[in-house]
């Protein structure tokens, strides 16, 4: 049965402890469903006393309650048991709010610390992992997924449970009365709702799985908007994409509408029934039986028991259809964990007191899947106080090669070197803390200039003195300066209030905050005028000397004024060597920078 294997993959999702946290919930919702069933149940005998009070003194536990309360005449009695049904009915009511409290707090635990996990896992994978893996579908399960996870399998399979263990006594507490009523009973409720589930469960499945791929498709479509929204407004396609949206949005709103109803709407029919077997019943005893007394006590029973029963057929019926509906969700969530691997805590490595030189020798790298290397035993040698620059066309292998150079993709062959020690596995932390990374992109914060500077430092933790100096090391305290409140100025998402060279030097002074050793930079220039490319590239002259400096450039301007330049085609070294060497020994350098440009 498909809710079966449903509840098997939800406990191969939880741990021990929640499986353990899991088992004693249930022996929690067994024992409200005890006091739920006495409270409603304590109803059925004031309703028989009430009727004829003469079966108090002719019932054993009503004559020993009637002593022990020490009532005076009948009328007390009736007073003093009323009292204590109300009591009852609180206490089971309150019992009730409590189970409900603690299914919710259990479940929503579960679920953030499954998005804590899965979060975690994704930021700690190997840098090669997030160079292949599809970001759309991770951020839709731990921002979607997860919570519907959460709401439509969870919670109602915590519902399920606690409403069966009421159903069940309320089944045995009819079969204890009258065992043919109690098969009727349960034939015309539950095996309506079972009947119904069965004939619509393939259907819920099918459009469970249309709300999966909307949920997927409106992910993709809102990242692929925010990403490309000059390309979206350049060529006017706003009306497009909005139909694009909308095809995809409504049909999962649909089949969210449509499993919605289906829980729902089978409830009035099935009531219906309920009653109308209920009047009969009425007849049918009022007609047969000798006392209309023992009738109505009879009847009361049973209306107080499907009182309880048809609210609780009918949570389990929803619980089923909304599990039977995500529980494709619950199988992806099971695919997902089961692939998360033990993977290392971020290390606490001091950074490295000093950085003369970098040793790259006989480096290759070769991508997963792939049939050719794209680095090919390339051996260079970049020192403190130059200017190094790595040029090349697009797809020459300059990326790579940067991070290879970063320590986020590990060579196939071949070695690094800082200032002649092998760059090793237990050196290699220490390594990327005293690397200062400039991406073409400088990522901004929605936050302040210090906060941007001090990137990643708890703002209790933030050295001032240090933000303000290394803002001077980069040369932006003039811009910043001008700023509305200067240093605490927030400087808007992705820092969409800055220039492009603005954001260069904010990026710079971030890595002087951290006092790197080696400046990397990703094409740095890119999308700066010749007047700004000058400047950014003059103040790396001055900064030489004191960090160890390398350029990712296809730019002759920015490659004009770099003092050691290596030049890279389809993963070699085909040139190194200064400005004025290369363009006077080199015809590909020469004729590259004669063009003005390098693709």
């Amino acid at each position: 049965m498909y809710i079966i294997t449903i509840i098997k993959n939800i406990f191969k999702i939880l741990n021990k402890k929640q499986k353990v946290r899991l088992f004693l919930l249930l022996l929690f919702f067994l024992a409200s469903a005890v006091v739920q069933i006495v409270g409603v149940a304590s109803i059925a005998p004031f309703i028989a006393i009430v009727s004829n009070p003469e079966i108090i003194q002719n019932n054993p536990f009503l004559s020993f309650l009637y002593g022990f309360l020490g009532s005076d005449s009948n009328h007390d009695f009736i007073i003093a048991f009323a009292l204590l049904s109300v009591v009852m009915i609180l206490i089971s009511n309150g019992i009730s709010g409590l189970t409900l409290w603690m299914l919710t707090t259990y479940s929503m635990k579960v679920g953030g610390q499954l998005q804590s996990k899965l979060y975690e896992n994704f930021l700690r994978r190997e840098y090669i992992y997030h160079k292949v893996t599809n970001y759309t579908k991770i951020i839709s399960s731990i921002s979607q997924e997860v919570p519907r996870f959460i709401y439509m399998v969870m919670q109602p399979f915590l519902l399920l449970m606690s409403n069966l263990f009421v159903a069940t006594l309320i089944l045995l507490g009819l079969i204890f009365l009258n065992p043919v009523i109690a098969f009727f009973s349960g034939l015309i409720i539950g095996g309506s709702y079972f009947v119904t589930y069965v004939i619509i469960k393939k259907s819920l499945v099918k459009h469970g799985k249309l709300v999966t791929d909307r949920n997927s498709g409106v992910q993709s479509i809102l990242s692929e908007s925010f990403i490309g929204i000059k390309d979206i407004k350049l060529n006017s396609l706003e009306d497009n994409y909005s139909r694009e949206f909308n095809k995809i949005n409504f049909k999962g709103l649909n089949s969210s509408a449509y499993i919605t109803l289906s829980g729902d709407l089978p409830r009035f029919v099935i009531e219906s029934i309920s009653f109308a077997a209920i009047l009969l019943l009425a007849v049918f005893l009022l007609t047969s039986a000798e006392s209309k007394d023992n009738v109505i006590s009879l009847l009361s029973i049973y209306a107080l028991a499907g009182y309880k029963l048809l609210p609780t057929m009918q949570q389990l019926y929803r619980s089923m259809s909304n599990m039977s509906a995500n529980g494709s969700v619950v199988g992806e969530l099971k695919e997902e964990i089961s692939q998360l691997v033990q993977l290392p805590r971020t290390s606490k490595s001091e950074p490295l007191k000093s950085i003369h030189s970098l040793k790259i020798e006989n480096i290759t790298y070769q991508y997963p899947n792939s049939s050719k290397a794209v680095i090919n035993e390339v051996s260079l040698f970049f020192r403190l106080g130059s200017l190094n620059t790595i040029a090349g066309a697009s797809g020459s292998g300059k990326s790579t090669l940067a991070d290879i150079m970063l320590g986020l993709l590990p060579a196939c062959s071949g070695s690094i070197a800082i200032d002649n020690q092998s760059l090793s596995d237990d050196l290699i932390d220490s390594y990327q803390r005293s690397i200062g990374y400039v991406p073409q992109s400088i990522f901004i914060l929605d936050d302040t200039v210090v906060a941007n500077v001090a990137f990643g430092v708890p703002k209790a933790e933030i050295d001032y003195e240090k933000v303000s100096r290394a803002l001077h090391q980069a040369s932006a305290m003039s811009f910043v300066e001008k700023l509305p409140e200067g240093v605490e100025t927030r400087l808007g998402q992705d820092g969409k209030r800055l220039s492009g060279g603005q954001r260069q030097r904010i990026g710079i002074a971030r890595s002087l905050y951290r006092e790197s050793k080696i400046l990397i930079l990703d094409e740095p220039t890119s999308a700066l005028d010749i007047d700004s490319e000058f400047e950014f590239m003059s103040l790396l002259q001055v900064l030489k000397t004191e960090v160890l400096i390398i350029v990712i450039s296809h730019r002759p301007a920015a490659i004009k004024l770099s003092d050691y330049i290596v030049m890279l085609e389809d993963g070699r070294v085909v040139a190194d060597g200064s400005y004025e060497l290369l363009r006077k020994d080199n015809i590909y350098f020469k004729n590259m920078m004669e063009k003005g440009f390098m693709h």
